[in-house]
């Protein structure tokens, strides 16, 4: 699966999300009080997709946002801006100006892009109406959109995949970030997998090979325990251990 497909279902995730939600809190929790309360989430979304979805050197460039203007500029310093909607595909980053005008510094609002048909673009967005929700946007209110450079290229950050969080771990979740986690856990000498198909789909066999890292590791318990150390759901200290390879 390509980079683009991870972070739109990421978005897919979270359709539905009213406030206050789990993305205010990851973000107040990662940037501090000036985040206290019910603050404006729409681009905390588009970070809290692309950290979860191992996109973020793509989509933030390693950073968080929160502020639509600053991610706008991010993407215009880096030739990666695009007026209107010439263009604009499946995976990109759009900047809407409510009063019509293509200017980053009055721009209101971010989505991401799931599709286009014509002049109509299909979108992803948080904290519209104060909900993640689908939407189909035209051209008079877009401002621009940023192309994210979703596949590694020599410029980009290397070396291991920063842990998603516990939720990114649910059965039937397909990323490449599985695959990768796959690959290591055998590595290691932790393969409970009954087969090597479909590396890259969280499933039971991940669950007995983490809990057979986590049981390598020292933890007690096993996955017919929940809640145990060894439940083989990751969490932050065994999974900076493995070591998982960006792909």
């Amino acid at each position: 699966m390509s980079g683009v497909e991870d972070m739109i279902h990421q978005a897919e995730l979270d359709l539905g999300l009213g406030e206050p939600n789990k993305i205010q809190k990851w973000y107040r929790e990662r940037n501090g009080s000036d985040f206290n309360g019910n603050f404006p989430w729409c681009d905390a979304s588009i970070t809290y997709w692309a950290w979860h979805s191992g996109n973020e050197d793509a989509v933030t460039f390693g950073k968080d946002y929160a502020l639509t203007t600053a991610h706008a500029h991010a993407f215009k310093t880096r030739g990666q801006w695009h007026v209107d909607i010439a263009g604009i595909k499946r995976g990109d980053i759009v900047f809407f100006d409510w009063g019509g005008t293509d200017v980053k510094s009055a721009i209101d609002h971010v989505g991401i892009v799931t599709g286009v048909d014509g002049s109509r673009v299909f979108t992803i967005e948080g904290n519209y109406d104060d909900v993640c929700d689908r939407h189909v946007r035209k051209s008079n209110w877009i401002a621009g959109y940023g192309r994210p450079s979703y596949q590694h290229s020599p410029g980009m950050r290397t070396g291991f995949v920063i842990f998603p969080g516990q939720s990114f771990f649910v059965m039937g979740r397909r990323s490449p970030i599985i695959a990768a986690m796959h690959d290591r856990l055998v590595a290691v000498g932790c393969n409970k997998y009954e087969t090597q198909t479909n590396k890259d789909v969280w499933g039971t066999g991940d669950l007995r090979s983490y809990s057979a890292w986590q049981r390598k590791l020292g933890f007690q318990g096993s996955v017919d325990q929940p809640g145990s150390d060894a439940d083989g759901i990751p969490g932050k200290e065994t999974w900076d251990k493995l070591k998982v390879p960006r792909t």
